[in-house]
């Protein structure tokens, strides 16, 4: 019997009359993040705050930064 495969969830974000896609605003974040820095990510926090219009993350418990939403 063949396993069932999960379908892909994508999240979006709506407000302001703006609509974000969660997928592209994590890979903005991982994107920003690996310009200064080189290795792996092994643990990755994405928080949205839609009242400031910004993404704020956390990258190996360590390093943090912002990206436009």
């Amino acid at each position: 019997m063949a396993s069932k495969k999960e379908p892909e969830v994508k999240v979006i974000l709506e407000f302001n009359g703006k609509s974000v896609n969660v997928a592209d605003v994590a890979k903005a974040a991982k994107d920003s993040w690996s310009k200064n820095h080189k290795g792996d990510v092994k643990d990755f926090n994405l928080y949205l705050k839609s009242e400031e219009s910004k993404a704020y993350y956390v990258i190996n418990k360590e390093d943090a930064g912002a990206v436009d939403l």
